[in-house]
Formats: structure tokens, sequence, C-alpha cells
């Protein structure tokens, strides 16, 4: 039995960075119409990457088709049984669309043992070959936390990211709580629609003033740890 959960499927997504307090997004989100979808959770991603950040230059000199890989789970870091799953994302043009596949579940502890992970996740990688060419010459980069909630309007998925917390991986074995770099300033809203959407996507994007952005929680991320 396959422990892959969807098919690719082509959409878009644009994202749109406000500086305002999280009640003035969620005031204006209601003011449009957005309904909340799902319980709030808060979302963790180790990114993958090249030793010389080749998916990072990439983004940032707007490669039209290009790739991230990251391991994603949801809850919390420290002291908890984790169940990550692997997502190749990929981006074409203006389109984007994910392969996710489960992972057996990991336990954390108070200390987050990163070599420890890298064994979990190279134990992965020989069980399933599907796996091992996602992350094949690959190694952890940058963990990314953030508090999100869901939104829906018009058949347009909205997100609201915010708290969002960055650990820098590749010169750590061990991490906790104290080795998150914050950024509390800024709020990242993003629309997720497939084309036959677009007119709705535009009713809500007038509503934002010119904020779309080519925001990249992994770019954001690495300039204000790795390359700072």
């Amino acid at each position: 039995m396959s422990d892959k959960i969807n098919n690719p499927q082509l959409r878009n997504e644009r994202k749109f960075i406000f500086f305002e307090p999280v009640e003035s997004i969620e005031k204006l989100l209601s003011f449009i119409g957005a309904k909340e979808l799902y319980v709030p959770r808060i979302v963790n991603s180790i990114y993958y990457d090249t030793y010389f950040h080749k998916n990072f230059h990439e983004a940032i000199d707007g490669i039209m088709r290009r790739n991230k890989v990251r391991v994603r789970w949801y809850g919390e870091i420290f002291n908890a049984e984790i169940q990550p799953q692997i997502e190749n994302k990929s981006k074409i043009n203006q389109h984007n669309y994910k392969i996710t596949n489960k992972l057996k579940r990991f336990k954390s502890k108070s200390l987050f043992d990163l070599i420890s992970f890298k064994k979990y996740i190279h134990d992965e990688k020989n069980s399933k070959d599907e796996i091992n060419f996602y992350l094949n010459n690959l190694y952890p980069s940058l963990l990314v936390s953030y508090h999100r909630k869901y939104f829906v309007f018009d058949n347009i998925r909205i997100t609201l990211d915010t708290d969002l917390k960055f650990i820098s991986l590749p010169k750590i074995n061990i991490f906790s709580k104290k080795n998150f770099l914050c950024i509390n300033k800024k709020q990242i809203i993003e629309l997720k629609y497939s084309d036959k959407f677009h007119f709705q996507a535009a009713k809500i994007t007038k509503m934002f003033n010119n904020r779309l952005d080519k925001f990249s929680k992994y770019q954001i991320g690495l300039l204000e740890t790795f390359y700072r």
C-alpha cells in the first residue's frame, strides 16, 4: 500500500505580507467574507538543500522551474511523538504542485536531537525509493515553525501565518526553544486556488493594497540566520 497522500495538482499560490496586528488582519478577512475552515495549528518544516543552497539560490534568482523539499509535521516540536511527512514541492512558471509521502513516527525530547533525526530520515530513505530520490544529496538546512489559521472564501483557500521562527541547522546537532530566531512583525496571508478561480482571487487581492510579494519562509529564514 502506498504512503503517497495526494496526486500532483497544479495550483496558484499568492503571498501577501502584513505588518499590522493579527486581530486587524482577521477583521479584514471577516469583512471580505472569509470563514474559518479548520482548527488552527503549529506548522513545522525542516527544509533540505544542497551544501551550497542550490534551491535557495534558484528561488532568489527567480528560476521558473524549481523544487524544494521539506519534512513537515504539525503540533509540538519538543517532547512529542511527531508524524512527519516529506513534501516535494515544484514550481512551474506561475503554478505549484506538491507530492507528499508519510513517514514513520519520530519521538522528540526536550532537546531536539538532530543527529537522531538524521538517522531516522536515513532509515526512511533506505526503506522507500521515492524518499531516497527526493532527498538524494540534500541535507537539513533550516527549521521553520509558525502558527497557521485556515480560511475559505468563494473556493479560495486562505491561510494566515504568524509567529514565524527559524533555526539554521548546518552547524548544530542539538537545539531547544532558546535557539529560535523569532520574527513577529511579519504576518503572511497566502491564497491557494486553481486557474478557474482567478476572478474570485482577484476580488480578494484588490482588498490587500498591492501587498503581493515573492515571500518564501525558507528564503527569509536563511537570510536572517545563515546569511546574516
